[in-house]
């Protein structure tokens, strides 16, 4: 019986209990009707929180009428927020499924701190979690991709773990529940659409419960990881010091130990840097004195002996600051290079669209890299100093609508440098032989 499986998983997890106060998100879909009927049935105490992203038109509006009075049925109080998602997207230059993502968790932990609920509960569930898993292993990813989403991370509960969504569907028919179908699910417009219409359909056939496979190789992993922590901790003793609240990480001492390079992967997740940044910190680490690494939220800077890691300054959404010297950054359309160069040979000065060569005494830092906005205009090279806006120039180049949120700009004390990847403002260009110019290169990453 599912409601006896739901309550012996939350037990023996230790996810709730029945005197916590819980904020159920629901879409209005199977998973999160089969969510809310449980947590009715198991007694606890619930409201609900409803999205509408406002990107199927009247569908959308069906789905918040339909959640509207699920809430009623339950006799629970209903939060039910309308998002500009499409508009948040491009101010963003995310995806539409990220800027849905960001808003829905921001809004969640807004009213979960308001109304002082414990914990907010999701639907996912073991076809979830397969998907998830599979989207990281194509995207590269270690131990913490490898066991997908967890029973509970915070506040956040995921308590249908335990089921496939098969099991949903009949309790969802057996107790005729009515729930509303999302139109873009046939679809094959995401990733993870894909997956499921194409992918596990064949590892299905080889084997039927590929999904409980795998959500018992996440719990494995998952104590795997925990036995690694431990591991860690004993180590980090010898090779990391925390002064005047920076992380000082001695490479030599990291040297004597197996693994390094997974070992530094493990202690610089935890402040974003990825995986392809720390191949380079290890691999460059009796290199450039001074060379710096940016993550979303913090800095690393090459020591003689050390890294040192720092918080960002300014911390901002898809803005990060670019300091003069030499460094590297990881973002959403891949990985930017920077360095000082000494110049010798005219030709070394021919930019292209994905390196570039700017005067230094024409720069002001530090530099912003920032997705393209409306009203953006720069110079482009080669049009003597005519000015244009981002906005007509990626137009005239055929750049298709969802290419177009991925655009970044460079920016020196409010003026666009560079259109990155496309082409730069005639306006820092170094035109003459000098002993030092800034060299920066973007490089494609997946």
């Amino acid at each position: 019986m599912l409601l006896k499986r739901f309550c012996l998983y939350i037990n023996e997890n230790k996810l709730i209990t029945p005197s916590n106060r819980l904020l159920l998100t629901i879409s209005g879909g199977l998973d999160s009707v089969a969510l809310a009927e449980l947590c009715h049935r198991a007694g606890f105490q619930f409201d609900i929180a409803h999205c509408n992203f406002q990107l199927r038109g009247d569908e959308s509006d069906g789905d918040e009428e339909f959640v509207r009075a699920l809430a009623k049925k339950y006799s629970v109080e209903v939060h039910v927020k309308r998002f500009e998602t499409k508009i948040f997207a491009h101010d963003q230059g995310s995806s539409t499924q990220m800027a849905a993502r960001q808003l829905r968790y921001e809004w969640f932990e807004e009213l979960r701190q308001e109304h002082h609920y414990d914990y907010i509960l999701t639907a996912h569930h073991q076809d979830d979690l397969l998907e998830t898993i599979l989207l990281n292993l194509t995207r590269g990813t270690g131990l913490a991709g490898l066991h997908g989403i967890l029973p509970k991370t915070n506040v956040l509960v995921r308590p249908l773990l335990f089921a496939t969504r098969s099991e949903l569907e009949h309790f969802i028919h057996t107790h005729q529940l009515a729930w509303r179908e999302d139109s873009s699910n046939a679809t094959d417009d995401y990733q993870r659409n894909r997956l499921r219409h194409h992918v596990v359909p064949i590892l299905r056939e080889m084997n039927p419960k590929v999904a409980s496979a795998v959500a018992e190789m996440s719990e494995r992993i998952t104590a795997t990881e925990a036995i690694l922590t431990e591991n860690m901790a004993l180590v980090s003793e010898e090779v990391i010091q925390v002064r005047q609240n920076d992380i000082w990480i001695s490479y030599e001492a990291l040297e004597k130990h197996t693994s390094p390079l997974e070992r530094l992967s493990f202690w610089l997740a935890k402040y974003n840097f990825s995986y392809h940044q720390v191949k380079n910190i290890w691999k460059n680490r009796r290199g450039q004195v001074g060379k710096q690494y940016l993550s979303p939220t913090h800095h690393l800077v090459a020591d003689r002996t050390h890294w040192i890691v720092s918080e960002n300054k300014t911390p901002s959404n898809n803005k990060w600051l670019i300091e003069s010297g030499e460094g590297e950054l990881i973002f959403p359309a891949g990985l930017l290079k920077w360095q000082t160069l000494e110049i010798k040979e005219e030709s070394a000065l021919l930019p292209h669209s994905n390196a570039i060569f700017l005067d230094i005494d024409a720069l002001t830092f530090p530099l912003i890299l920032r997705p393209w906005q409306a009203g953006d205009w720069f110079c482009p090279s080669g049009m003597q100093g005519k000015r244009k806006k981002i906005s007509d120039y990626l137009i005239d180049k055929k750049i298709p609508r969802n290419l177009k949120e991925k655009v970044y700009v460079l920016e020196s004390a409010g003026k666009i440098v560079w259109l990155v990847g496309f082409r730069l403002d005639e306006r820092f260009l170094q035109k003459t032989l000098k002993k030092n110019i800034l060299s920066i290169t973007l490089e494609i990453t997946i």
